[in-house]
């Protein structure tokens, strides 16, 4: 069932994690669960359009730390991130997880999995890296630098942060660009210097588990090195180029890549 942007954020229930932090997240769906983690200052809302195309799961999708409706904790990294979702998981009860990540939620997927290794069967990797590079020689990682309060949705640099190499839904990215200058730069700056610091090839490489790593031959962020390096980290991981797709293939063409992922589950598991 397609839904209205406009009723996402309707969708949204709430936890409360230890510290009386809110956690924002989306529960819909009966079925194998699929854990859908956003990427950087993005929200849940990141997987709307690909939602529809998950049938016969049970999808939960969170609003990462600092994001969307959850509240920033004292920590902005990967590994805080993955913290969270293990209480979560452990509030829910989760089992037999496959974790679906995109950019920054891959990363969050591979620590969650090196963290919790008993809840997560299946990773599906997209537009990720093990290493992004983002110090302060990286040009995205300056521009970020540069953004100040109170981040306008029109401030240039969101046409180049969500852009996208094939036609995306325009209210859908209407919303994407309003949420992402709701976030104070502090968080944006806290979240780039834990990227900037990451390296997770030794978490990748204590993974036992299927792993599909999905990306687009135009990713202007994480180009193939980044999914050649870590294809070879993880080991027995399926690569899969999506060509004329950019950083967020889920966004351009998203039947295709559930088309993918549900693939891979039916041979995998």
């Amino acid at each position: 069932m397609i839904i209205e942007q406009h009723e996402w954020t309707s969708l949204k229930r709430w936890l409360e994690l230890p510290g009386g932090r809110r956690f924002a997240y989306i529960d819909r769906g009966e079925g194998p669960v699929l854990l859908l983690l956003h990427g950087y200052s993005d929200s849940s809302r990141s997987f709307s359009l690909i939602a529809p195309h998950l049938a016969h799961h049970r999808l939960i999708i969170p609003d990462l730390a600092g994001h969307g409706g959850s509240q920033a904790g004292q920590g902005a990294s990967v590994a805080d991130f993955a913290r969270d979702l293990a209480c979560l998981a452990d509030r829910k009860a989760l089992k037999d997880v496959v974790v679906i990540g995109h950019s920054m939620g891959a990363m969050t997927a591979i620590a969650l999995a090196a963290l919790r290794p008993d809840v997560i069967r299946a990773l599906v990797l997209i537009s990720g890296s093990l290493q992004p590079g983002l110090g302060a020689g990286n040009p995205t990682a300056r521009a970020i630098r540069a953004l100040k309060d109170p981040l306008d949705q029109d401030h240039p640099f969101f046409d180049v942060w969500h852009a996208c190499s094939r036609p995306v839904d325009l209210a859908f990215l209407a919303h994407m660009r309003k949420e992402a200058s709701q976030i104070p730069t502090q968080t944006w700056l806290a979240i780039l210097d834990g990227l900037a610091a990451i390296d997770l090839c030794a978490s990748a490489r204590q993974l036992r588990l299927p792993v599909l790593a999905i990306g687009g031959s135009e990713d202007p962020l994480f180009d193939a090195g980044h999914r050649l390096l870590l294809v070879d980290t993880i080991g027995p991981a399926r690569s899969i180029t999506l060509a004329g797709h950019g950083h967020n293939p889920h966004w351009e063409s998203p039947a295709l890549v559930a088309d993918e992922i549900l693939s891979f589950l039916a041979a995998e598991l």
